[in-house]
């Protein structure tokens, strides 16, 4: 199970820019139709378009413009993104179970902060990792980092994802005055 993110911005780029041009022609079809003149004239555009030679700068510009865009919005959906839901260690046969981003970034940040001498925990969560950042008034932290990282370690353990994730801690130590 591995529920990846929606590709919402490319494909609402793309509705928008079909729906701006399908617009586009049928308000010029209306003004042709109520005998006026339209907002573009085709005319110009269609001799312009047949004057224009394949090997033109113009051409060739557009061309790689529009293939450029083309590689972008295939990479859009080709390429794989960060799933937003982690598959969990199987249990059974027929057992497919998940947690979300959000829900393994508060458990992290929960287990962080339960360690003595930590005022404040964060996390973040990405690809195979796991990075919690942790605030401490204490000057000297000592083996406050061993502390986070087997708290959040022992966390992980228990939620028992499928991949393991590496565990980086970062302590943010209060300033002396």
């Amino acid at each position: 199970m591995i529920r990846r993110p929606r590709r919402v911005v490319p494909a609402v780029l793309v509705a928008l820019v079909l729906l701006a041009a399908a617009v586009f022609v049928i308000w010029s079809c209306v003004d042709l139709l109520l005998g006026r003149p339209p907002l573009v004239p085709f005319d110009a555009i269609a001799q312009r378009a047949a004057a224009l030679h394949g090997d033109e700068l113009l051409v060739l510009a557009a061309g790689g413009v529009v293939a450029g865009l083309g590689l972008v919005l295939l990479a859009c959906a080709w390429l794989p993104r960060v799933p937003s839901v982690l598959t969990l260690a199987d249990v059974g046969d027929q057992t497919s179970a998940g947690v979300t981003r959000r829900s393994l970034r508060n458990a992290v940040a929960r287990a962080a902060g339960s360690v003595d001498g930590v005022a404040k925990a964060g996390a973040k969560v990405g690809a195979g990792r796991v990075r919690a950042t942790v605030s401490t008034p204490l000057g000297e932290s000592g083996d406050l980092s061993e502390r986070v990282r087997s708290a959040v370690g022992s966390r992980l353990t228990a939620i028992a994802l499928h991949r393991a994730p590496s565990v980086k801690v970062k302590i943010n130590r209060a300033r002396s005055t």
